[in-house]
């Protein structure tokens, strides 16, 4: 869940949020929907700034998580991660406080109706690069 601490920054022209700023001593830094940084610790106008202008395009991209080799249909709570579970290339589908919902990059047909539930923030569960 997102903390109540991080600070909600919305874009002007429709008012849509694009992330969050989280304080970090007399800085802030700019948190994507998914609770991941999108930069380093920097003044609030300028983390703002980076939010409002890829904040949400951070997002859209492929990821790495860990998930069984056939996602089931439905939505899976991946949270928790099984120990056969491998890394799998995914996509975003929808990101609330309550969870970040992805699917695979490239899913087989059953695989089609399937998504994963992730916690917000997502921390190691999702990673911009493959793991080693």
């Amino acid at each position: 869940m997102i903390t109540t601490g991080w600070d909600v920054v919305r874009r002007p022209d429709d008012d849509e949020t694009v992330g969050y700023l989280e304080p970090d001593g007399e800085l802030v830094v700019p948190v994507t929907l998914a609770g991941m940084p999108l930069g380093p610790a920097q003044h609030r106008s300028a983390a703002t700034e980076l939010l409002v202008t890829q904040g949400l395009a951070a997002l859209d991209r492929r990821w790495w998580c860990r998930l069984p080799d056939l996602l089931p249909r439905g939505i899976l709570p991946a949270g928790d991660p099984l120990p056969e579970w491998g890394w799998r290339p995914v996509v975003v589908v929808e990101v609330s406080p309550d969870g970040c919902r992805v699917r695979p990059e490239w899913p087989e047909p059953r695989e089609l109706t399937g998504q994963a539930l992730l916690p917000v923030p997502v921390g190691q569960l999702l990673l911009a690069d493959p793991p080693a």
